[in-house]
């Protein structure tokens, strides 16, 4: 059952320990007279949280109704979505979960895996980088949008040599994306995985030549304390994501395992990597610097911020070490029947709807 924000605060009023309803529109009706920054912000998830494939959850559209001021005091709260998803451009997701939730998403509320790579784009800017995952070459213009000049994806390099991998043959479709280059005069020095990809075996002998080869593909493979080293980046660590199928999916993490497995098959050793995603601080800390810029400000506190996610691993276990709250919902990934997460969250809940209507009581509380 749901309960009305309002009853919560006015049985609140039966106790001095709980703010007066009052007081709280007086503050409400304070803050907006006065610009004052909201008490809290949420990053939400999205698959798993918002989303289940191509639907949304019912409590989803709930949730952010009432943050959009559709609550007891008429407070709208400032949200992020922070996702390990993408493949797209920010803007296109927008409009798609725009569609399906029934509201409008501004770009600059939307972290996908790969957009923190918008803050390193100026170390690889003038080089040749190899980009993995997503479906033709959406992801060579997502990296251009980037900044990222001379971006290659694997399609590219079994057009110039059918033979690096001759258990693909290119479909028409694809052979109308692949951008024609003679690999043989391009020094690769950056891999980026941007998203999950779609042929494992292709990227993972495609990523094992130009590394071992010290980035020019199809040259003598060189020892590694004498190669050239080419920079590896991973945009998302998780094992597993929920879509609209029964039980989990693999994810990109388990693709760098696989590459990493073969590739310590074959060198000894694993090659060293960056990696992104939730939970890493890195992605936190890019969500707090958008957060500060686009909605708190000066005032901007990693306490005030509550995610809500679906994925212990990831949502929070990057929240809690970041220093933000972190509710768990069971609408995606975790399980309770498997026992407690390993990573405990500050609360949990069944939906993302109780997670929103938990924080704001949570936020008024003296």
């Amino acid at each position: 059952m749901r309960r009305h924000l309002g009853t919560l605060y006015s049985q609140r009023c039966m106790c001095s320990k709980y703010v007066n309803a009052t007081a709280v529109k007086h503050f409400v009706r304070h803050r907006a007279a006065h610009k004052v920054a909201s008490p809290l912000a949420f990053a939400f998830d999205i698959d798993g949280v918002l989303i289940r494939g191509d639907n949304a959850l019912p409590p989803a559209k709930r949730a952010l109704s009432i943050i959009d001021g559709n609550n007891e005091f008429g407070v709208k709260i400032p949200y992020i979505l922070l996702t390990n998803g993408g493949g797209v451009s920010e803007s296109t997701r927008c409009h798609e979960l725009g569609q399906q939730l029934g509201v409008k998403i501004d770009p600059e509320q939307y972290i996908q895996a790969h957009t923190v790579l918008k803050s390193v784009v100026h170390q690889y800017a003038d080089l040749p980088v190899l980009v993995l995952g997503g479906n033709g070459d959406t992801l060579r213009k997502v990296a251009q949008g980037y900044g990222f000049k001379q971006v290659y994806n694997t399609l590219d390099v079994l057009a110039w040599n059918p033979s690096v991998w001759p258990f693909h043959s290119l479909t028409t479709e694809e052979r109308t994306s692949v951008k024609i280059t003679d690999f043989s005069n391009v020094c690769i020095a950056a891999i980026f995985v941007f998203h999950d990809p779609r042929d494992w075996a292709l990227d993972i002998q495609v990523m094992c030549d130009v590394i071992e080869s010290g980035g020019i593909i199809g040259s003598p493979y060189i020892p590694h304390h004498t190669r050239k080293s080419v920079d590896l980046i991973f945009c998302n660590p998780d094992l597993v994501w929920k879509s609209d199928f029964a039980r989990p999916r693999m994810g990109q993490g388990s693709f760098k395992e696989a590459f990493q497995a073969v590739f310590k098959s074959l060198t000894g050793a694993p090659h060293p990597y960056t990696q992104y995603g939730k939970p890493t601080r890195a992605t936190y800390k890019f969500a707090e610097h958008m957060l500060r810029n686009r909605f708190l400000g000066n005032s901007f506190s990693g306490s005030s911020v509550y995610m809500v996610g679906d994925n212990p691993e990831s949502d929070i276990a990057g929240a809690n070490t970041a220093g933000w709250k972190s509710i768990l919902v069971r609408t995606g990934v975790y399980e309770p029947r498997q026992g407690p997460p390993r990573h405990r969250p500050t609360h949990e809940v069944e939906d993302v709807e109780q997670a929103v209507r938990w924080a704001l009581e949570q936020a008024f509380r003296p």
